[in-house]
């Protein structure tokens, strides 16, 4: 699905981002904000911004938002990690 938005040209041209770079930037913010918001699952999350979980748990981080992290999801990864 794709979804087009309406934006001021003045207001796009003074982010400090280039064209290519400012679908992508707005695409992984809305994710972290909709996550932030318990809108969407941590998966859910990613795949709208087009990231494994690891990367998006980093795009979190860099914007101080928690990650819902639990026992469950922790020992999956630690299994994971260890090639279980």
């Amino acid at each position: 699905m794709s979804i087009t938005l309406e934006l001021d040209e003045e207001s796009l041209r003074m982010l400090p981002l280039g064209p290519g770079e400012r679908e992508r930037h707005m695409q992984i913010e809305l994710a972290c904000r909709y996550y932030a918001r318990g809108w969407l699952t941590l998966g859910q999350a990613a795949r709208m911004a087009g990231l494994d979980h690891f990367a998006f748990a980093v795009e979190l981080a860099e914007r101080d938002i928690a990650r819902d992290y639990t026992i469950t999801e922790a020992t999956e990864d630690l299994a994971h990690a260890r090639g279980q």
